[in-house]
């Protein structure tokens, strides 16, 4: 059996798509909490923000 090649892809911080890939993150990490009952009668529920949606689709 072959050993699988494992490489490394360089990340640059400075760029766009990592910026939109670091909003997505903490977006979904935010979603992914439990919510007590009191956060959910204070904050109704609302769609993803608006410069997130085009990388998603």
């Amino acid at each position: 059996m072959k050993q699988p090649i494992k490489r490394k892809v360089p990340i640059i911080k400075d760029t766009d798509q990592w910026k939109l890939h670091q909003l997505f993150a903490n977006f979904t990490q935010k979603l992914d909490q439990l919510p007590d009952a009191g956060e959910v009668q204070r904050n109704p529920k609302r769609s993803a923000p608006q410069g997130i949606v085009p990388m998603v689709f």
